[in-house]
């Protein structure tokens, strides 16, 4: 900046006035009120602010006028403008119209305690609780009047997400499958392996695999990749009002969206459990091989004998509550999407941790159920 541009409030004894200087733009403001507080104050009672000098002049230039003014105002001066042109001077009487609102703060926002969000994050819950019932509810009669009459069952959709949530996760399922199984034999290899109980490992790992590990990885992996697609899905459709579009058919979201989904993944739920029972089992095969020199023949005979189908029944016996616990609050979440790009990812966010809280309480409600059978 030039010197003949350099912003400057200085006070001139001759003329017994505060002279301005310079470009008074957003620019150039910084420190001038902290400048213009240093200069002593006049000792008349009338004080003159001249503006002569100045070359260029902005709204924030009027507003730094205004704020010495009111410095001046509060010394009990009484304040004139000199030499400043019509268009400077109307231009500082608009700032001062709107002053208060620049003085506006927005409140500070009080911290409440510990006790206040708990009891507000119980109600949202209870307010979810009572939005999954008149879901299920909703859920129910639809599957009634599609009983009543087949077409209503929309089979092209029910079989899009069979392939979509079942035979598309696969992959992911026998590969993470047959890992777990590595690892369930190695670690408990090592213990076995001490007191030379190494044909053992078929009966512990069976029992591990097919009655839990199986089943809720299984349940875990499709919670992740299916319940939150649900979501996104039902929450674009929210978003692009395609569900009020529905709505306005006559048609009913839940029959359309809701029923297909939860039948798929219903039906091809106990199929990825299965699955996983096979490779998890490979895997338990593979390292009994390696490492505790089991038999691929020894070992299948000992699975079978101690083992059986009734344990791996029992686990195949979770699928259907774990498939409805994934579509419902999947679909569930995708309907409480508000209409912002920002909520989808949100509501994704809960939908795959409730989905997840809620197989591992029902994992556990089935140990406790199987634990009084004494099975």
């Amino acid at each position: 900046m030039s010197q003949a541009n350099q912003i400057k409030i200085s006070f001139d004894v001759q003329e017994a006035c505060y002279v301005c200087h310079g470009e008074w733009s957003i620019s150039n403001l910084a420190g001038l009120l902290t400048e213009f507080k240093q200069i002593p104050t006049p000792k008349a009672l009338k004080t003159i602010i001249n503006g002569k000098n100045i070359s260029v002049f902005d709204s924030a230039g009027a507003l730094a006028i205004i704020r010495c003014m009111n410095q001046l105002n509060q010394d009990k001066k009484e304040v004139e403008l000199k030499n400043f042109s019509p268009s400077q001077l109307l231009l500082i009487e608009l700032v001062q119209s709107q002053y208060t609102s620049l003085l506006y703060e927005p409140p500070i926002l009080k911290s409440e305690n510990i006790l206040h969000r708990i009891g507000e994050e119980a109600i949202n819950k209870l307010n979810q609780a009572d939005g999954v019932i008149v879901l299920i509810g909703d859920l129910s009669i639809k599957l009634f009047e599609a009983i009543i009459t087949w077409r209503r069952f929309h089979l092209p959709n029910i079989v899009s997400n069979i392939y979509s949530a079942g035979i598309q996760a696969l992959p992911i399922v026998a590969l993470l499958s047959f890992l777990i199984g590595v690892v369930l034999a190695y670690q408990m290899g090592l213990q076995l392996q001490t007191y030379g109980a190494n044909i053992f490992i078929a009966y512990i790992s069976g029992m591990a695999i097919f009655r839990e590990f199986s089943p809720l990885i299984t349940a875990i992996i499709v919670a992740g990749r299916t319940s939150s697609a649900f979501t996104a899905q039902i929450g674009s459709m929210k978003i692009n009002e395609e569900i009020d579009a529905l709505y306005t058919m006559g048609l009913s979201p839940t029959e359309l969206l809701v029923v297909p989904k939860m039948l798929g993944l219903v039906l091809v739920f106990p199929l990825l459990i299965f699955w996983s029972d096979v490779f998890s089992v490979l895997g338990a095969m593979f390292m009994s091989k390696t490492m505790l020199q089991v038999g691929y023949v020894d070992f299948l005979n000992r699975l079978r004998d101690s083992v059986g189908l009734k344990q791996m029944m029992l686990g195949l016996y979770k699928a259907p509550v774990f498939a409805l616990i994934v579509s419902l609050v999947g679909c569930f979440q995708g309907f409480e999407v508000q209409s912002s790009a920002d909520n989808i990812g949100s509501q994704t966010t809960k939908s795959v941790v409730q989905a997840l809280f809620l197989i591992i309480v029902a994992d556990a409600a089935f140990s406790i159920v199987y634990s009084w059978m004494k099975i």
